[in-house]
């Protein structure tokens, strides 16, 4: 089942695109933005926390696209379809952490509803196989959703809050995000859904722009060896630089620090009592695998950006 993902991503991803393309209104620019296609390629050096602390690295690939599909001709309400997939793959001398590759394929379905000329709410369900894809069944798929409310106060700025629930192979994990979405000036602006992503930025050049931005991951993947699970935690702050291709693709490199970084194997029992965005609750689960030192990690993504109003 592995070497289907190629096909599967390049067919799925081709499609959204071309989807997406058709369907998405335009839209003036402001000062944040959604991702309705998003591409990305990621690389980790990392180190065990062992006595001789070898090196390795893990390739992070992901896709994913969002559409809105029966839109309302005022588009005030319309039902959401999209996809996010992923392939995490560990390269090198790791002793005592027997992950290779895993991966993430999450279908995606919602409803957004605009309320007034301030207030919005949108409703996500977010099933996901998570997966060495090695062998494959119900326990292998996680429920999940999230609802999310979105107020504009100003032309210059919004908030938002996002609440929900998601099954994890680590315990059950409620999803609570404040966002902000503030044009701090003609050059600054300032958005994201804390804590989860943040991104500060100023426009060097019509096209251009640098700053820092903070990306946060808590999710898990069922592997087939001993029924275990690796959970994948991180908390990346890094400085930033992209450049639109054109009035919607941008293209950005980012470098950043893993203040956080939780990559271990745990037994299946081994779980927390429940854990809210990435604070675990209970008593903490004991690894099976050697724990992972904190490091840099180096990102470049491929967007195609639907300025917010």
């Amino acid at each position: 089942m592995p070497q289907l993902l190629p096909r599967l991503l390049s067919t799925y991803s081709t499609y959204l695109l071309k989807a997406l393309l058709l369907v998405l209104p335009l839209a003036g620019r402001a000062q944040g933005y959604a991702e309705g296609i998003s591409l990305s390629y990621e690389r980790l050096p990392l180190h065990l926390k062992t006595l001789d602390k070898p090196a390795f690295h893990a390739d992070v690939y992901r896709a994913s696209a969002i559409v809105p599909v029966a839109q309302a001709a005022d588009s005030s309400h319309s039902f959401l379809a999209g996809a996010s997939l992923e392939m995490l793959r560990f390269a090198g001398n790791r002793p005592g952490f027997g992950v290779g590759t895993v991966y993430g394929i999450s279908p995606i379905l919602g409803y957004r509803q605009r309320l007034s000329e301030r207030l919005e709410l949108t409703a996500l369900a977010l099933p996901a196989l998570n997966s060495d894809l090695r062998e494959v069944h119900a326990a292998s798929i996680t429920l999940g959703g999230v609802v999310r409310a979105a107020y504009r106060t100003s032309p210059r700025r919004a908030y938002r809050l996002t609440v929900g629930y998601r099954q994890q192979f680590y315990g059950p994990q409620y999803v609570l995000l404040l966002g902000l979405d503030w044009r701090l000036g003609t050059r600054w602006r300032a958005f994201g859904d804390l804590p989860t992503s943040f991104t500060l930025s100023y426009a060097v050049a019509p096209r251009t722009n640098i700053g820092f931005n903070l990306i946060g991951i808590n999710t898990a993947y069922r592997l087939q060896a001993a029924d275990q699970y690796v959970q994948y935690q991180q908390g990346h702050y890094g400085l930033f630089a992209d450049h639109y291709l054109n009035a919607r693709w941008a293209l950005r490199a980012t470098a950043a620090y893993a203040v956080t970084r939780r990559i271990e194997v745990y037994a299946r029992d081994q779980q927390w009592h429940a854990t809210i965005d990435y604070i675990g609750l209970g008593k903490a689960p004991t690894p099976t695998s050697p724990g992972i030192e904190k490091g840099m990690a180096f990102r470049i993504s491929l967007g195609y950006r639907v300025p917010t109003k």
